[in-house]
């Protein structure tokens, strides 16, 4: 079972930055160790999703059309990807080296 943690960190002008990761705890001679699944960034309700093209057609519609948030997670979950909180805004995002299309939902 994966679960959120946060790391704050003070920068060079004095503020404090939070860092968030997604980690589970696992056994290992006899003691606990925490294993990072993945890392969140500042903000643990952004999540980027990379897309293979027939799913980004599917996906550009959902991004066209205004939905409610409980609409656009269950819609996201039927296409297969599975959202752990409300999503309130869609946005696509194209590496333009690479051609390779993301989905970054907040």
């Amino acid at each position: 079972m994966s679960y959120l943690r946060k790391k704050p960190r003070r920068m060079k002008d004095g503020s404090i930055q939070t860092y968030w990761y997604r980690c589970e705890t696992y056994w290992e001679g006899g003691r606990s160790h925490e294993r990072v699944l993945e890392y969140l960034g500042t903000n643990p309700n952004v999540r980027n999703f990379p897309l293979d093209p027939p799913l980004a057609r599917k996906v550009a519609a959902l991004v066209a059309e205004p939905l409610a948030p409980t609409d656009m997670r269950g819609k996201l979950k039927d296409l297969g990807l599975d959202v752990p909180f409300l999503p309130k805004q869609l946005m696509f995002l194209n590496n333009p080296p690479l051609r390779r299309l993301a989905l970054r939902i907040e």
